[in-house]
């Protein structure tokens, strides 16, 4: 997949210079542009800029140890005056210069967008970077695209001169994203599309990628899908994050159709979440009729497959946006169920990756 590119440039003019990696310094200069998603919708707007609004930049020995951080942060920067502190909006518009970068540093790391709920402290140096990477996530900062958390690493190798080194980094993300543009009723049926709920996610993630086993949710209870006041599967706490409550009224009849969408114009019904496998989609219905008859129970609309004019969609990886269209969801009474999970329908989705733009930096020479 395409990502955000980071050119290192190191250089030998340094304010301290030995024969030893153990005692050199460098000054490394870096700059960033924004990177852009193709997603749509309210919260992911096509074109939109998926921007650095904080994180960090860890340097790493042989032996997976973490010699300097820098952090990333909507404060003023220090590091023209020695600080450890890089503004984002640097990283947008000029190159940064970072100095005194130790001369055991093999690798680079950058961990972008850190999140307000898991609030990812600080790497330490003298710890490992293995370490690290093993916090988790959290799915409630994912919520937003433009600002999703994204990482990646590289290893300092020689570059056009002997004293001069360089890295490019690859910065990617473990999440992905489900959308529905409408649900369509086809036949002789009314009734209130109650809500929308993803069963089988992650609620967390190492920022390794590896998912940590036990902690993935489902549920074919239909007790466990209450849109109004959540459940131990679908937490109050992810509403709109992994289910929504939608409370929009269908009615057609036995000649005609009818569509629901999002009550936000040209808008998606959208969840991020932690690469997996695909998950299913379960639509809950409430007051039910068909044919003039009331159906005593809540009744399950169950989507357990995607697939793509490439084929079938057995694994939704990070930096996709899987999107069904309008017009692919058609549901009739006979798709209906009293229990999620069951009876389920396959749809077509579109299938769009997140594109990112290449970093444009400047070596200190």
């Amino acid at each position: 997949m395409a990502a955000a590119a980071l050119i290192l440039g190191f250089s030998s003019c340094s304010r301290e210079e030995s024969n030893t990696p153990a005692t050199d310094k460098y000054d490394v200069t870096l700059s960033f542009k924004n990177a852009s998603t193709r997603a749509d919708g309210p919260t992911a707007v096509d074109g939109a800029t998926v921007t650095i609004n904080n994180g960090y930049l860890c340097f790493v020995s042989a032996n997976d140890a973490i010699t300097k951080v820098y952090s990333i942060s909507g404060a003023a920067s220090d590091v023209a005056t020695g600080g450890l502190n890089i503004n984002n909006s640097e990283l947008e518009n000029q190159a940064v210069t970072l100095s005194d970068v130790p001369g055991t540093s093999t690798k680079v790391y950058m961990v972008a967008n850190t999140g307000a709920v898991a609030n990812l402290p600080a790497p330490t140096v003298g710890t490992t970077m293995t370490s690290y990477m093993a916090r988790s996530m959290d799915v409630r900062d994912q919520g937003i695209y433009t600002s999703v958390t994204t990482v990646g690493n590289a290893p300092l190798v020689t570059g056009i001169a002997p004293d001069k080194k360089t890295a490019e980094i690859t910065l990617s993300t473990s999440v992905s994203r489900i959308q529905i543009k409408n649900i369509t009723f086809d036949g002789d049926v009314t009734g209130t599309v109650a809500g929308i709920f993803v069963n089988g996610y992650y609620p967390t993630m190492p920022l390794n990628g590896t998912a940590t086993a036990g902690t993935w949710r489902n549920s074919t209870t239909a007790s466990d899908y209450n849109e109004k006041s959540g459940s131990s599967i679908f937490p109050s706490v992810l509403k709109t994050f992994v289910y929504d409550e939608v409370d929009l009224n269908f009615d057609t009849d036995v000649l005609g159709t009818v569509t629901v969408e999002p009550t936000t114009t040209n808008g998606v019904w959208g969840y991020n979440l932690f690469a997996s496998a695909t998950p299913q989609v379960i639509i809950k219905l409430t007051d039910v009729v068909v044919g003039g008859q009331n159906l005593p129970e809540d009744q399950f609309i169950t989507i357990n497959g995607f697939r793509s004019a490439s084929g079938q969609i057995t694994t939704l990886l990070g930096g996709m946006i899987y999107t069904i269209e309008t017009g692919s969801l058609v549901i009739k009474y006979e798709n209906m169920s009293i229990e999620p999970g069951v009876t389920p329908l396959e749809v077509e989705v579109t299938v769009i990756p997140v594109t990112w733009q290449e970093t444009v930096v400047f070596p200190n020479l």
